[in-house]
């Protein structure tokens, strides 16, 4: 029967020969050496690597949540000046004309007799 410190030894081994080394991790590698030591089964050496996934992941999403909030609340000048204010505004009569719910050119010119309009 072979050791836990071989199998683990191997493990690490074959992990980094396919490009993803977890000897780097000190976290995992503790809860590896507490295996290895017996002081903790296989079962609790995977359950407590997916809490520190889990944990891992928690933070960050909460970073990246909280990176784009603050990206997209950043202070925009304002004009105190309403003539500024209303320059990039179209007229009343661009904007009815533009079709805002549908497109003008695929319905006839509006009857402006009409009540339905």
């Amino acid at each position: 029967m072979q050791s836990r410190r071989s199998i683990a030894e191997r493990t690490i081994a074959r992990t980094r020969e396919r490009g993803m080394p977890i000897d780097g991790d000190v976290e995992y590698m503790t809860l590896v050496e507490l295996w290895i030591e017996g002081e903790i089964d296989i079962q609790a050496m995977r359950q407590r690597y997916n809490e520190l996934l889990a944990h891992r992941s928690a933070d960050r999403k909460a970073r990246r949540d909280k990176s784009s909030f603050s990206q997209s609340f950043k202070p925009v000048p304002v004009s105190n000046n309403a003539a500024d204010a209303s320059i990039d505004l179209p007229s009343i009569d661009e904007v009815e004309t533009a079709g805002v719910f549908d497109d003008a050119a695929d319905r006839p010119p509006r009857d402006e007799a009409s009540p339905t309009g």
